[in-house]
């Protein structure tokens, strides 16, 4: 087992276990928020014929059309209906937006360019051969790779596969993650809160997290710092692909997670990571389970969460890695310095054409609040001296507490 290592090191150590898990077919209505698990290749050209993307008149134009011409209408096509008439020279078809383009037509010029008399229709403003016609196969191909496995199927994505006649798609199965927190310090949301304890709020953050993460999660009562009560909830979830534990992952006399995790013969790979807050995190497998234990105080829990546990997921349920990091300016100050490298929650602000991180929040490892509203983990190096207003920083993106959008 590794101790006090880097983040860089820890996420080696958890990428050499990482599998995804099994695949299985799905209707498309059921697909959102799924991934890919087998690339879907398109069954017809999209649109499937020549179509009109306006209203107007379908006709034969020629590059020697005089500047107005007087046509005849011989048919209407509404979107829906096929024309089952070829347009002659001399002749044109009202079609509307979505219709398919008539035999004999070449190009569709607008309805506002156009004055009607009758069955004659006046062109003020003709347009060249093939205008206005959006063709048959222009926007996708029959038989072109439409979507690559390993794509999150997000709203869109399953609205083109819906307009393709998709009926079923391949996908990863849904992580299955047990999560439980553990302290003696714990009460129950809708119990009396004594004197010394503390409602569990840590069941209810990363449940939500996960959930997001499109997880199928299993939460374990809160157990107290006993050991035998650990090792038997932690054994009634050994179905799981991973276990998420909190508290008790320190240095004190209560802090049992890892004789826990030892005693369900889990293998412990790293204790501590080199960054804070969230440094008493540890992390365990067996067989091909993974056990995170993180830190009992919130804003370190959810953090050591963003770090290294969403990524892990987003990876073990087919997702490419893509956990960029970029450069931002800091829109304040924040003054403490130490030894051991730091995370800033902070609010990402744009200023011409620059981001800039906005720190102005509670940074200590226990305030949950200060989680609500950032956008941003901002990376402090160790030994770096107090964070200057102005300075340039790496940092990465994490999903926004308390917006809509």
């Amino acid at each position: 087992m590794e101790t006090m290592i880097s983040l860089e090191r820890a996420w080696e150590i958890i990428s050499e276990k990482i599998h995804t898990p099994e695949t299985e077919e799905i209707p498309l209505q059921e697909s959102y928020h799924r991934v890919l698990a087998k690339s879907v290749i398109s069954p017809i050209a999209m649109p499937p014929f020549d179509r009109s993307p306006l209203d107007g008149y379908a006709y034969a134009a020629s590059n020697s059309d005089p500047a107005s011409l007087s046509l005849h209408m011989v048919s209407e096509i509404p979107a829906g209906t096929y024309p089952d008439r070829e347009l002659k020279p001399g002749e044109c078809a009202k079609i509307f937006t979505g219709a398919p383009i008539p035999v004999g037509a070449n190009c569709v010029v607008r309805m506002e360019d156009t004055e009607p008399q009758g069955n004659l229709i006046q062109i003020r403003r003709p347009v060249s051969p093939g205008s206005n016609i959006v063709h048959q196969g222009e926007e996708i191909q029959e038989d072109e790779v439409v979507l690559v496995a390993e794509t999150l199927l997000t709203p869109s994505t399953v609205g083109l596969l819906a307009a393709l006649g998709v009926e079923k798609v391949t996908v990863y199965r849904r992580l299955r993650i047990g999560l439980l927190s553990t302290g003696s310090e714990l009460r129950e949301v809708g119990q009396p809160l004594s004197p010394g304890k503390i409602y569990n709020s840590n069941t209810y953050t990363l449940r939500g997290m996960l959930i997001e993460c499109g997880c199928e999660v299993e939460a374990a009562s809160f157990v107290p710092d006993r050991l035998p009560e650990m090792i038997e909830t932690l054994s009634g979830l050994q179905d799981m692909d991973a276990i998420i534990t909190t508290g008790g992952a320190s240095v004190g006399e209560y802090d049992l997670i890892r004789k826990a995790l030892s005693g369900i013969g889990c293998e412990l790979l790293f204790w501590k990571v080199n960054f804070k807050p969230g440094t008493p995190a540890a992390l365990g497998i067996k067989g091909k389970q993974f056990y995170f234990a993180l830190s009992g105080n919130p804003a370190a829990a959810m953090i050591t969460y963003e770090l290294l546990v969403r990524p892990a997921l987003k990876r073990m349920s087919g997702l490419k890695d893509n956990e960029a990091v970029f450069p931002v300016k800091m829109a304040g100050r924040f003054g403490k310095s130490g030894r051991q490298r730091r995370f800033l929650r902070a609010r990402a602000i744009f200023r011409d054409g620059e981001i800039w991180a906005d720190p102005d929040y509670a940074q200590g490892s226990g305030i949950l609040r200060s989680m609500i509203g950032c956008n941003l983990l901002v990376d402090v190096p160790g030994g770096h001296g107090p964070v200057e207003k102005g300075e340039i920083l790496l940092a990465r993106w994490i999903p926004a507490e308390g917006e809509i959008g």
